[in-house]
């Protein structure tokens, strides 16, 4: 792979987490979490800009994350493939030297010493891609899907009662699968996405997302109450 030390998405490989260097568990607290033996991006950062050897490659270290956070690169067409794994990495000695200032540890001496908490370590990074969960376990599977349905839970909507329009917005009554929900959409028509051609996802206000599983399904009535916006 050709490397740009201009460009550390160009230094970079993709790392793919597998059962060989990933373990997926779930804390007390039913977080997931995760041992990994994956290369610090940071120590990459570092060593780009003290100008080192680029053919000197940077070990793979293992690290445990408290908790990770899952995101799908194809929600709807492949939900259990290509799965982004992100969390907080440790800052490194020569990363925290960077970041003090002078006047930091005078106020520091003022203060009492406390604890560094680990689940609060810089900001999100990506730690590896899940090819397919598939590849793990019986059980990491498990907490990998319920943490996934948590992320993404989506209200289906069976029916709609009721869609009102005043001032550029859409209040709806609807019939769920998890019960009778109202909510309100601005601009309908931007908000109403078509997944293909009888398949939609629906965005309130408040970023929440509903799904209508199949329109031709729909009875009469409530389909009515939606086409125009389609």
């Amino acid at each position: 792979m050709e490397k740009n030390k201009n460009n550390i998405n160009d230094i970079i490989d993709v790392v793919y987490l597998t059962p060989e260097n990933a373990e997926f568990t779930l804390s007390e607290n039913k977080f997931l979490q995760l041992k990994a033996n994956v290369r610090n991006p940071e120590k990459i950062k570092i060593d780009l800009t003290k100008n080192k050897d680029e053919n000197e490659e940077i070990e793979p270290e293992e690290f445990f994350f408290e908790r990770v956070f899952l995101h799908r690169a194809f929600p709807f067409d492949n939900p259990n493939e290509f799965i982004s794994v992100s969390g907080n990495f440790p800052k490194i000695e020569e990363e925290k030297k960077e970041e003090e200032k002078p006047e930091d540890k005078k106020e520091e001496e003022k203060k009492p010493e406390l604890k560094e908490n680990t689940t609060s370590f810089g900001e999100l990074k990506e730690i590896g891609i899940i090819s397919n969960i598939n590849v793990f376990d019986e059980n990491q599977q498990k907490y990998i899907v319920n943490e996934l349905s948590r992320k993404y839970f989506i209200p289906v909507i069976e029916a709609i009662t009721s869609v009102k329009e005043k001032y550029g917005f859409s209040y709806w009554e609807t019939k769920t699968n998890i019960g009778k929900i109202k909510f309100t959409v601005h601009d309908a028509f931007r908000n109403i996405l078509k997944i293909n051609e009888d398949r939609i996802m629906v965005t309130d206000v408040n970023g929440n997302r509903y799904e209508i599983i199949s329109l031709t399904g729909l009875d009469r009535q409530s389909f009515r109450k939606i086409e125009l916006f389609l």
